[in-house]
């Protein structure tokens, strides 16, 4: 940990002695870590979206063989199999969480007490917003996600709609989180959601090419 620590210290520092703003530094570091961490990403939504086929598959599977125990048991047993794989998949989120960690103390840590262009309303980047602009950008991005199922050209695969309660929960600990965050995790999670959500449009426009070719 104290090695990526090091590393993200040195090229925030790098960053800092080229822009002269921590604000457009702190935005260009998480760009470069996601970027990184791309491929991992990727494989991560690969296995959720089998995760959702298979689940798809295996619920036609009880309504087809409903009168077939036999039958319905033996090709169950197939889709298990398969999605025990796709869940192994889904574990390459725990190697990201050491250096999206480190990243979030990094930023928390900065010793600059000044401000930023890119939030020019304040002069700490230390303190928290007291406008609360920061949180509302944030619960935005943080919504986004949960209406990209519902642009036609970008759904892969039939998906369950977003309730009502789950964006009011989201909006809730989106506004929590950075309610009374530093301006410089406030900066930084906006630019990690901003970068999940043009990455989950990619990832929908390939699959989506992928299943016309």
């Amino acid at each position: 940990m104290n090695i990526i620590l090091n590393v993200l210290n040195t090229v925030l520092g790098y960053l800092f002695s080229i822009t002269g703003d921590y604000g457009i530094s702190i935005i260009l570091l998480t760009l470069i870590v996601r970027t990184i961490l791309l491929p991992m990403s990727l494989k991560q939504r690969k296995s959720i979206h089998h995760q959702q086929v298979l689940s798809k598959k295996m619920e036609e599977l009880r309504i087809k063989y409903k009168h077939n125990k036999d039958k319905l048991q033996r090709e169950m047993e197939k889709y298990y199999k398969q999605n025990t794989k796709n869940m192994f998949g889904c574990l390459v989120t725990l190697l990201q969480l050491p250096v999206i960690s480190s990243l979030f103390i990094v930023f928390n840590k900065m010793p600059a007490q000044i401000g930023t262009v890119i939030v020019p309303w304040i002069v700490n980047m230390k303190m928290p917003d007291n406008y609360f602009i920061i949180p509302i950008i944030y619960t935005l991005v943080s919504l986004s996600p949960n209406f990209i199922s519902y642009i036609p050209f970008l759904k892969i695969v039939k998906e369950v709609q977003v309730q009502k309660i789950n964006l009011v929960v989201t909006s809730i600990i989106s506004m929590l989180i950075t309610f009374k965050a530093p301006i410089t995790i406030g900066i930084y999670l906006i630019t990690t959601g901003v970068f999940s959500l043009f990455e989950e449009v990619i990832y929908r426009l390939y699959m989506k090419n992928r299943c016309l070719n």
